[in-house]
C-alpha cells in the first residue's frame, strides 16, 4: 500500500495537474453544486466570474428556433399556374407563361384546345395577377366546369377588362356562375359570350347579369339559342339597364312575343347605341315593332336587321320612322326579301329628313329599280357622307363592283373577330409562312370563310410560290429529274397578312 500511494504522488507530481483529493472534501464539493444548482468553475486570478444572471436566450441556438420558410410572393400567377397543371395533370400552356413572365397585358389563347382543366388551372394563376386585362380563351372546349372556374376568378381579379368566352359550349350552370360574378366584378366593360349553347334557361341569369351589372357595356349573345322565352326575358333585362351600350344578338331564334319584348326593352334604355338583331326570322312583326320603339328611343345609333324575312309591311313602318328619326346613323336591312317598290318609301323617307344622322343605309343582296337607283343619286347629294348599299340594278350591271377575295376575307375576319395569322399558323405544321393548296383551303373552311371557289382560286394564284416538295437537290440531280420533279404550289399566307 505505501509503494502504491509513492507511485501516485510521484506520478501526481510530475505530470503537475492531478491532485487527489481527501473523500471528506469531494464531498463537501458536491454538496455545494448540488445545493447551488450550477457548476463550480475556478477563475483565474483576476479575472471576473461570469454573469450568470441573465436569463435571456441572445445568441443561444436551440432546435425549437425553427423560422418559417414562407413562400415569395409570385404577382404573376405562375408558380399557382404550374402547381395547378401538376395537380391536375396537364401540361403549361407555354405561351401563357410567357405573357406571364414579361408582364403583358393581353392573353390571347383561342384554339388551344384548354378544356375544363386548362381553364382552372388558367383561372387560379389569374386570380391574384394585377397585370392582365384583356383575356380571349374563346373556342376551347371549356364547357360548363371550365366557364364556372374563370366565373369565380373574377370575383376576386379587379383588372380584367375585357373576356371573350366565345364558343365554349357552356351552357345554363355557367350561366349562372357568370351572373353572380357581374355582380361583384367592378372591371370588366366587354363580355363576349356568343356560341355558348344558352337557351331559354339560361336566359335568365343572363338577364340577372344585364340588370345586376354596373359596368359591362358590350355585351355578345350572338349564335346561341335563345327563342321567343328568352327574348321576353333579355327585351326585360334591357329596359332596366342603366350602362349597356351595345348588344348583339344575332343568329338566335328570336322571334315573335321575344322580338316585341326587345322593342320594348328598347323604348325605355337609355344608354343602347347598337343593337344587332339580324338573322333571327322575327318578320313583319318583329320589324313594326323595332320601328315603333325608334319613335321613342333617342340614344340608339346602329341597328342591324338584315336577314329578318322582312317585307312589305314591315318596310312601310320603317320609312315612316326614318322620315323623322335624328339619332340613326347606321341602318342594315340587306338579306330581307324587299322589292324595289318596298325600298323606294324608304330612300323617300331619309331623303326628306333634312335631319337625318344617316352614314350608311345598306340594302345587301337587294336590287333596286331605275327609280331608286335615281333616288340614290339624289340622296347623294341631298347627304353627301351618306354611304347606300346595294347589290345590282335591275337591268343593269352591279353598280358598286364586289370587293376582291382579299378584301372580303379581311372584312369577314374583322366582323367575327377571327385573327387570320393564328389560323393559317395553326395549319403551317412546318412554321415557315406557306400553306400547301390543301392547307389553305381546308384553313378556309376551318371559318366558313364566305368565299366563292373562283375567289378561293384567285387567292392562291395570287400569293402562290412554287416549291420542290422534297426540298433542294444538287446540280446533277436538277438535270437529270427536271422532267420528272413537279413543283408543289404553296400559298404565301405572311405575303397574304401584309397585303394591304
Amino acid at each position: 500500500a505505501d509503494a502504491v500511494s509513492d507511485d501516485v504522488h510521484n506520478e501526481g507530481s510530475e505530470e503537475g495537474d492531478l491532485q487527489l483529493k481527501p473523500p471528506s472534501e469531494e464531498n463537501e464539493l458536491v454538496a455545494s453544486e448540488n445545493a447551488t444548482g450550477t457548476d463550480t468553475i475556478p477563475h483565474e486570478e483576476n479575472e471576473a466570474p461570469e454573469d450568470l444572471s441573465d436569463t435571456s436566450d441572445a445568441g443561444w441556438d436551440t432546435d425549437l428556433e425553427i423560422e418559417e420558410e414562407k413562400d415569395e410572393y409570385d404577382p404573376t400567377g405562375c408558380k399557382d399556374y404550374f402547381n395547378t397543371c401538376n395537380v391536375l395533370g396537364i401540361i403549361p400552356v407555354s405561351s401563357f407563361v410567357k405573357t406571364l413572365r414579361e408582364g403583358k397585358t393581353e392573353v390571347m389563347l383561342r384554339h388551344h384546345g384548354l378544356g375544363p382543366k386548362g381553364a382552372k388551372a388558367i383561372a387560379i394563376a389569374l386570380t391574384t395577377n394585377t397585370v392582365v386585362s384583356y383575356l380571349d380563351i374563346s373556342d376551347n372546349g371549356l364547357e360548363g366546369a371550365g366557364g364556372i372556374a374563370i366565373a369565380t376568378m373574377l370575383k376576386d381579379n379587379n383588372y380584367i377588362v375585357h373576356l371573350d368566352l366565345s364558343d365554349n359550349f357552356l351552357g345554363s350552370p355557367a350561366a349562372f356562375a357568370m351572373a353572380n360574378m357581374a355582380k361583384v366584378n367592378s372591371t370588366i366593360t366587354h363580355c363576349y359570350l356568343s356560341g355558348n349553347c344558352f337557351d331559354d334557361k339560361a336566359a335568365e341569369p343572363i338577364g340577372e347579369m344585364i340588370r345586376g351589372s354596373y359596368r359591362i357595356t358590350h355585351l355578345n349573345l350572338s349564335r346561341n339559342e335563345f327563342g321567343e322565352e328568352g327574348g321576353i326575358i333579355l327585351g326585360s333585362a334591357l329596359a332596366e339597364s342603366e350602362v349597356l351600350q351595345f348588344l348583339d344578338l344575332s343568329w338566335n331564334h328570336i322571334r315573335g312575343k321575344g322580338a316585341i319584348a326587345i322593342a320594348e326593352g328598347l323604348k325605355s334604355s337609355q344608354t343602347l347605341r347598337v343593337l344587332n338583331m339580324s338573322d333571327n326570322g322575327f318578320g313583319n312583326e318583329g320589324a313594326i315593332a323595332l320601328a315603333n320603339a325608334l319613335k321613342l328611343n333617342t340614344t340608339l345609333e346602329e341597328l342591324d336587321i338584315s336577314n329578318n324575312r322582312i317585307g312589305g309591311n314591315g318596310a312601310t313602318a320603317i320609312s315612316k320612322v326614318l322620315s323623322t328619326n335624328d339619332g340613326l346613323k347606321v341602318l342594315k336591312l340587306g338579306k330581307n326579301p324587299l322589292m324595289p317598290n318596298y325600298i323606294e318609301p324608304i330612300l323617300n323617307a331619309v331623303k326628306g329628313n333634312v335631319n337625318s344622322p344617316l352614314l350608311s343605309l345598306s340594302f345587301e343582296r337587294n336590287t333596286f329599280s331605275l327609280v331608286g337607283e335615281k333616288l340614290v343619286k339624289e340622296l347623294k347629294e341631298a347627304h353627301p357622307n351618306l354611304e347606300i348599299v346595294f347589290a345590282a340594278t335591275e337591268g343593269h350591271q352591279i353598280e358598286k363592283p364586289i370587293p376582291p377575295p382579299l378584301e372580303k376575307l379581311k372584312r369577314y375576319a374583322v366582323d367575327n373577330k377571327l385573327e387570320l395569322k393564328d389560323l393559317f399558323q395553326s395549319f403551317d405544321k412546318e412554321y415557315c409562312g406557306l400553306l400547301s393548296e390543301e392547307d389553305f383551303r381546308n384553313a378556309l373552311t376551318h371559318i366558313s370563310a364566305p368565299l366563292l371557289e373562283i375567289e378561293k382560286r384567285r387567292l392562291i394564284k395570287q400569293f402562290q410560290k412554287e416549291k420542290v416538295k422534297d426540298g433542294q437537290e444538287n446540280e446533277n440531280q436538277k438535270e437529270e429529274d427536271q422532267t420528272e420533279t413537279q413543283p408543289v404550289v404553296f400559298v404565301d399566307y405572311t405575303a397574304l397578312l401584309s397585303n394591304q
